[in-house]
């Protein structure tokens, strides 16, 4: 006898509102209030989607039981199978047998004998998790019983044992972690080291995520041969235009180690904050008003709060600097202020450095005037510098350059002639009787700029050009600026001569690029400054670059900058030179001037994909200079769907300013890091090796 597809419907109450519930079946039985079917069914509801090879169904408890392959799509995002359920479609509860059960956004699953859901918990027995494959996982965590809370997705985990492959590695009586991968209040993964500064290393950052409009990490730290302390951070999102981050450290040192350094103090504190806001008063004007806030402030009593702290700090300047800037602007005006308050770390105490508070800045957008014929911009700042002793000032300076333009042939040629005013004074506070209280400075320069655009195709390649002659010459000039703080360098008189210059493949795809200045300095009639910028794109995944500066008067290279980068799908190389003369930065010692510090570096980095595993990677960075290695290492990741891990080889020589002076710390060590997703992972620092010595002046 042919069968016939049978349909028929219930309602029943889910969370408090009224749905309905679809059977579909080929063969169905009723007995009072038992519906079963001995052939496959099929149920559909707004909350769950059910396939099972029979079923049974009580009409009046609202209870559907479940045999065979069982299959089972609640919403979008869980999926389970197993080869018994009992469901309830008015309370939401089930129970299962040989249960296994996934979810996307947890990217875990979980197998049990016998379990039981709700809406909030799922429990289980006799079972299983992991985050890798489910045949032949690389590792899972087995346990006699376990609980997820499905609204904070964090999972309890009893008498639970880590098995690799089907070894045995680990037992913990309880384990708990979120599968969850959004902000989670809990702790992070500890820092530990041991060295011989040190002695042993703990850090255990312990992270606090409340809301989602703010969190907070306390990382409290041990070292065993030096004291102990603890760092805090906060983050907050105020407003949909700013944000907020606070941070603060407390350190204080061992008696021994202490007198052993010969410390300057022995408690290192201090604490940062640093604020962002993109809209504070820009409402109150019209909608093309572009505004932000951005403050950065430090305190510290010593560079050591920096040095024991969890980030990398590696800043030499012994000046710590706080900021506050702020600007409104529209298409045309530009409004500033800033102000800049410095701690020196280096001095006893704070008195005689120079600090820069308030700053005011004004700025007109180029403009034109005389239907356009004549260009114009301004700018107007005002500097308030102080200190407690010794000569501070307040200093104004003004900028009008106007510029006319113009095409000569039919635009072949364009000429362009620059008029620049500038207008500066100076009012001093605490200066000797023997100097003058107000100064002032007032300058013109003109700037005449002859150039050319040329493009032109050919059969292979696309080419353009840009060549310019530029002659700058200074007016006239009054008034005299002495303050060394308050110096502006004053460019010379020259003719310079600029050309840039692009080759493009009939694909349109840029080859190659050449940019060159000379300049040649009209007031010791001399050339000056060479600049030459060669990039060539071999290929797609080829490039060289070279960029030098050759100063004439100087008679050699004070900057050169070399590169080869080497990307293809699997493998990548980069090869870089780094070398400049400093002569800005020569010292003058005795009436003296030192020897201009010279910096020279070759670093390398090579990274091979060798599968979809294995990534291997390398580096070196050379001093040239003072012909030792900075730093090499050299490691690899192993990298699968559920677990990673890199093992590295590292020697670095670290310069660092503490409150005994600058130290060069050289350490080498193996570093291991390994991650269970997501789980979360360790890390490992194996210190082979570390000595501090004292950085000779360069």
């Amino acid at each position: 006898m042919r069968k016939a597809l049978l349909f028929f419907t219930s309602f029943f109450s889910l969370y408090a509102t009224p749905q309905q519930v679809d059977f579909y079946t080929s063969s169905a039985q009723k007995s009072g209030d038992i519906i079963s079917s001995d052939s496959e069914v099929l149920v559909f509801s707004d909350e769950y989607f059910i396939s099972a090879n029979k079923a049974k169904y009580n009409d009046k408890t609202k209870d559907i039981e479940l045999f065979g392959n069982v299959n089972v799509l609640r919403g979008e995002k869980e999926k389970i199978n197993s080869c018994y359920a009992k469901v309830n479609l008015n309370s939401n509860e089930a129970d299962f047998e040989n249960f296994f059960f996934a979810n996307n956004d947890m990217e875990v699953w979980f197998q049990s004998g016998q379990s039981s859901l709700d809406d909030k918990f799922f429990t289980g027995k006799n079972s299983s998790v992991s985050s890798c494959n489910v045949e032949n996982p690389d590792w899972q965590i087995k346990f006699s019983s376990a609980d997820l809370n499905r609204d904070t997705q964090f999972l309890n985990v009893y008498n639970a044992k880590f098995y690799v492959k089907n070894v045995p590695i680990f037992y913990l009586p309880y384990f708990g972690f979120s599968v969850d991968t959004s902000r989670q209040t809990g702790l992070l993964i500890p820092k530990i080291e041991l060295n011989s500064n040190d002695g042993f290393y703990y850090e255990q950052p312990i992270y606090i995520a409340a809301y989602d409009s703010w969190d907070l990490e306390l990382d409290p730290q041990y070292r065993s041969s030096r004291g102990l302390g603890s760092y805090t951070t906060f983050r907050i999102v105020d407003s949909m235009y700013s944000n907020a981050e606070f941070n603060t450290g407390y350190f204080r040192e061992q008696n021994a180690y202490f007198k052993k350094e010969q410390l300057k103090n022995k408690q290192h504190f201090g604490f940062e904050f640093k604020y962002l806001r993109t809209n504070l008063i820009k409402d109150f004007f019209s909608n093309n008003f572009q505004e932000g806030l951005w403050i950065d402030g430090i305190y510290l009593n010593d560079v050591d709060y920096l040095n024991l702290g969890r980030r990398d700090y590696r800043d030499l300047t012994s000046l710590a600097t706080s900021k506050f800037n702020y600007f409104l602007a529209d298409e045309n005006n530009y409004y500033a202020m800033y102000s800049k308050y410095y701690i020196d770390t280096s001095v006893a105490n704070n008195k005689n450095t120079l600090q820069e508070y308030p700053s005011f800045q004004y700025h007109r957008f180029l403009d034109g005037i005389f239907n356009n014929y004549i260009q114009y911009s301004f700018d107007a700042n005002f500097h308030r510098y102080y200190r407690e002793i010794g000569t501070y000032a307040n200093y104004m300076d003004f900028d009008l350059p106007l510029t006319y333009h113009m095409g000569i042939f039919d635009d072949f040629l364009h000429f362009k002639f620059s008029e620049s005013l500038h207008y500066s004074i100076a009012h001093y506070a605490n200066r000797p009787q023997y100097q003058k209280d107000k100064e002032y400075r007032f300058e013109n320069s003109h700037t005449f700029y002859l150039y050319t655009d040329l493009s032109k195709p050919y059969s292979y390649f696309y080419h353009s050009l840009h060549f310019g002659a530029e002659y700058f010459l200074t007016g006239a000039k009054s008034g005299e600026i002495t303050e060394d703080f308050l110096k502006t360098n004053t460019s010379p008189q020259d003719f310079k001569l600029k050309a840039v210059q692009y080759f493009y493949n009939n694909k349109g795809e840029k080859k190659f690029k050449h940019r060159l200045n000379v300049n040649y300095d009209i007031d010791i009639t001399s050339w000056d400054k060479l600049n030459n910028l060669v990039e060539y794109y071999l290929s797609q995944n080829i490039t060289l670059s070279n960029e030098a500066e050759y100063s004439y008067i100087q008679r050699r290279f004070v900057k050169v900058l070399s590169g080869i980068d080497i990307d293809f799908n699997r493998f990548n190389l980069n090869f870089s030179h780094a070398y400049k003369y400093d002569s800005d930065l020569s010292v003058r010692q005795n009436g003296v001037i030192s020897q201009a510090p010279k910096y020279s570096f070759i670093g390398t980095q090579a990274n091979y994909s060798y599968n979809a595993n294995f990534n291997f990677f390398s580096g070196i960075w050379f001093d040239t200079n003072r012909a030792n290695i900075n730093s090499w290492e050299l490691g690899y990741t192993f990298q699968r769907k559920c677990w990673n891990y890199s093992l590295m080889y590292r020697e670095r020589i670290d310069p660092q300013l503490t409150s005994a002076g600058i130290k060069a710390k050289n350490k080498s060590g193996v570093y291991f890091v390994f991650n269970l997703y997501p789980i979360g992972g360790v890390k490992y620092d194996f210190a082979l090796e570390e000595n501090e010595n004292a950085v000779n002046s360069l």
